[in-house]
């Protein structure tokens, strides 16, 4: 939600609490309590598509929080396969896991994907001579699923921008339901109960006020005034 909507948001929930208050008194009118129940309803329609909304930011931490599992996950297979091919001389093993840390995670998704499936592949074709450099078969199925979620991770954003897009296009539509129920009911029934219960009314029409709270600004840079000439 931007900041218009979020303030909305919050002189809603304020005029929500006012109508719970004061519940006994507009309900002994119809159409008002009908009014109130259909505003009710869109409130947690609201709170829920801000947060699909928010929901794009922590699939990209989801992402890079996989990379990294998957990253120390690789690199300490690899590092182990390259310490035995080392003691065997066996300079082709050597090379095919000759990666650092860095480099396992570097470049396209593709590539990190294939570049640590291959590592995963290589431990469990010498899995029989890992054992005294730290490789297990659980170690393996646990690098695996590591794999597995990196994967599955990389599809997640694409979905989520187009549940997102529509999130946001059905939030301004229940903003705009929200806006017409208060505006064009609420507001002309309220004035129903002004002789028998003011205090509701002039707590709802407080809370109906909504403070617009600006975003944060960084503060101006003090001016410098310039010396005045001294007469000579």
């Amino acid at each position: 939600m931007n900041t218009k909507q979020t303030n909305k948001l919050r002189a809603y929930q304020t005029v929500q609490a006012v109508l719970e208050t004061h519940e006994t008194v507009w309900q002994t009118l119809p159409a008002f309590a009908n009014a109130v129940t259909e505003f009710a309803d869109l409130l947690p329609e609201i709170q829920t598509l801000a947060r699909t909304q928010l929901s794009r930011e922590g699939l990209s931490q989801e992402k890079n929080y996989a990379l990294a599992a998957l990253g120390d996950a690789a690199f300490e297979v690899g590092a182990a396969i390259h310490a035995y091919a080392v003691t065997t001389q066996d300079y082709a093993l050597e090379g095919r896991v000759d990666f650092s840390r860095s480099t396992i995670v570097m470049g396209r998704t593709a590539s990190v994907l294939a570049r640590t499936r291959d590592i995963h592949a290589v431990a469990t074709e010498q899995l029989a001579n890992l054992a005294d450099y730290g490789i297990t078969t659980a170690k393996l199925t646990a690098f695996k699923k590591k794999i597995d979620a990196y994967e599955a991770s990389l599809s997640k954003p694409r979905h989520q921008i187009a549940t997102s897009s529509a999130a946001t296009l059905n939030l301004q539509t229940q903003f705009n339901a929200a806006d017409a129920i208060l505006n064009k009911r609420l507001d002309k029934l309220v004035f129903q109960f002004k002789a028998a219960a003011p205090e509701f009314v002039k707590a709802y029409q407080t809370a109906r006020v909504i403070v617009d709270i600006p975003g944060s600004h960084k503060p101006a840079k003090p001016v410098t005034p310039t010396p005045e000439s001294q007469p000579a």
